[in-house]
């Protein structure tokens, strides 16, 4: 993707820039049901923490928006243990997700996150890259320390708004195209 092959208000892509200060999964959570309540499909991932771990962790999970189900990202290790371990098994179920969410052709995708993983070229790149290509409109959450690489996947800049429930729903309803399909509640 590069500038000259389309308009910025042609994106469907949007970034939801957080911080390590910020539940950016409680703000995309109460965007899902802001806009499932006003009739609006939404599909693809939310990330959720589950129970506490030794050395004061927490297990790692996605939820797929269509079935309800929660694949574990983190592969459970030792009390001495300090770092985050990915699984990839999960990982690669979780892209499993989020393509069968796309091929769905919701109202609005929603993606847990372009994080360390995507960056580096791995994780649900691909994934991201059907998304944008699909011309879904699609919300991802983006911390603000990645907002460099985001630009590089994308090619430009992109669009990124604040972690405000009225901000992102407002984007949605720009994008989807019954725009009375959001109304203000």
């Amino acid at each position: 993707m590069n500038a000259e092959s389309f308009r910025q208000d042609d994106i469907a892509i949007v970034g939801v820039i957080y911080d390590g200060r910020l539940d950016i999964d409680a703000v995309l959570s109460a965007c899902v049901d802001l806009l499932r309540r006003n009739g609006v499909r939404v599909a693809g991932l939310l990330q959720r923490f589950g129970e506490r771990l030794p050395g004061g962790k927490r297990s790692m999970y996605v939820e797929d928006l269509s079935s309800g189900e929660r694949i574990r990202l983190d592969l459970p290790r030792g009390p001495e243990a300090s770092g985050c371990a990915l699984d990839p098994d999960g990982l690669n179920r979780a892209a499993c997700a989020l393509r069968g969410a796309i091929a769905q052709r919701p109202d609005v995708l929603m993606v847990n996150r372009f994080g360390k993983q995507e960056a580096e070229g791995h994780g649900m790149r691909a994934e991201l890259a059907e998304a944008v290509s699909s011309g879904l409109p699609t919300v991802v959450a983006i911390n603000q320390s990645l907002l460099g690489e985001w630009e590089k996947f994308l090619g430009e800049p992109g669009h990124l708004i604040q972690p405000e429930p009225t901000e992102i729903v407002n984007w949605c309803r720009q994008r989807i195209r019954s725009g009375d399909a959001i109304r203000r509640t």
